[in-house]
């Protein structure tokens, strides 16, 4: 962590970071990383308890979303990033701590378990009524679905909302009317729901449901298909029933010793999978990718992604293919699809000062363009805030670095002004 003197510096608008990612086997991987700050000069984001819940992308239109305590940040898919809070929208005033996020084709809706429901409609905030308590939201259509802690689940249509008639689910999925939910939202029992009521299921009379626990469960945004996953793997289930597994027997690679706390489904049925120990405390050890074509796993650690494994991660998948990853101060993507616009050029600081690095990876020389005035030398930092390699600038707006002597790893780059250049460590 950086001394907060240090840190008052680098959230200034006119410091802009870079991540420089080099790849330890020679070979490019199609990873970047942003440190928060490139975004908003005082965004910091804590990736502690259940990243992905606060952690969502709006699948109508790629946009992504961040909760952070009483603030709600939006970057939309042309780099352009949006805070907004109790001083800017009134709305938002008196609320504790936003806990999850979910869209409609028209809205965009996050709950505070304490306060409730608040509603966007992509020019105003609202309340929706009944929604203390609540800690969990799906859509299905334009329904959004709430459970809430000892409450009655929570049915809101663009008409009005509803209350259910049980008070035990906490989490609840929906998709075409076919209803599933848990007694618990992060582990708990299993329910479907028939006619109109959950049924409890149990894995000893149903085939492929694996095991009564589950941990995470959601629908594929490209079919009907419902995943869960538990202490055994992934089972699938289609209407009512359970059709299908992925566990470590029938697929190479996958992590034998871990659960699946989290996961995303593609267009082609691959899966993203978060691996790790069971419990809220417990950070991710690893981020597997299932080949359902192969069925084999490539997995990811800290050896090959710049990702940092000691603190919470949340993914999220765009629908042009990408996997985004949120990871302490540090937001990744991995452009396995079409890239956004914005990726690579850094275009998003309020005074619109700019930084481009290219080329992102390398291994031997890396040139360095910005539009920063009065900027007189370049820093290079690990990612723990520890300045390697202090460069004073030769050249007005661009300059070529010979990065050679590093080590193999993730850096953040900064251009900086004379002041802050001659600043001792």
């Amino acid at each position: 962590m950086l001394p907060s003197k240090k840190m008052d510096l680098i959230m200034k608008n006119v410091i802009l970071f870079f991540a420089l990612l080099f790849s330890k086997f020679g070979q490019a991987q199609n990873w970047h990383t942003y440190h928060t700050s490139l975004f908003h000069p005082y965004f910091f984001w804590h990736s502690y308890g259940y990243p992905h819940k606060q952690f969502k992308i709006n699948p109508y239109d790629n946009t992504i979303w961040f909760a952070h305590k009483t603030e709600i940040f939006r970057l939309a898919n042309n780099g352009q990033f949006t805070d907004f809070n109790e001083n800017n929208e009134p709305v938002l005033q008196g609320y504790y701590a936003f806990e999850d996020i979910t869209f409609t084709p028209t809205r965009t809706v996050l709950i505070d378990r304490y306060f409730g429901l608040v509603n966007y409609d992509g020019s105003n905030w609202s309340t929706i009524p009944n929604g203390v308590d609540g800690v969990h939201l799906s859509s299905d259509g334009d329904t959004i679905w709430c459970a809430r802690i000892n409450e009655n689940y929570l049915v809101n249509h663009p008409q009005g909302s509803q209350l259910g008639n049980v008070s035990y689910l906490r989490r609840i999925e929906s998709k075409n009317g076919n209803h599933w939910a848990t007694s618990g939202v992060d582990q708990g029992a299993l329910f479907h729901f028939q006619n109109g009521m959950p049924t409890m299921y149990n894995a000893d009379t149903i085939p492929f449901m694996l095991e009564n626990q589950t941990y995470h469960m959601k629908f594929s945004k490209y079919s009907d298909t419902l995943y869960k996953s538990g202490d055994l793997g992934i089972s699938l289930a289609l209407g009512n029933s359970f059709v299908d597994t992925i566990t470590p027997h029938n697929s190479i690679n996958m992590p034998a010793d871990l659960i699946v706390k989290e996961f995303e489904i593609d267009k082609n049925n691959n899966i993203w999978a978060v691996f790790g120990e069971f419990g809220i405390l417990n950070p991710p050890k690893k981020i597997g990718f299932l080949n359902r074509n192969l069925k084999t796993w490539t997995i990811y650690n800290d050896q090959n992604t710049p990702i940092v494994f000691t603190d919470g991660v949340g993914i999220e998948l765009d629908t042009l293919g990408n996997l985004w990853v949120v990871n302490k101060q540090l937001l990744h993507v991995f452009t396995t699809g079409i890239e956004p616009a914005w990726l690579g050029v850094s275009e998003l600081a309020n005074d619109n000062s700019s930084i481009v690095i290219y080329p992102n990876p390398t291994s031997q020389q890396v040139t360095v363009t910005w539009t920063t005035k009065d900027a007189s030398c370049i820093e290079i930092f690990t990612l723990h805030g520890k300045l390697v390699e202090r460069i004073p600038i030769h050249e007005p707006k661009a300059q070529t670095l010979d990065v050679s002597g590093l080590s193999p790893g993730m850096y953040l780059i900064r251009v900086g002004e004379q002041t802050q250049c001659l600043h001792k460590e």
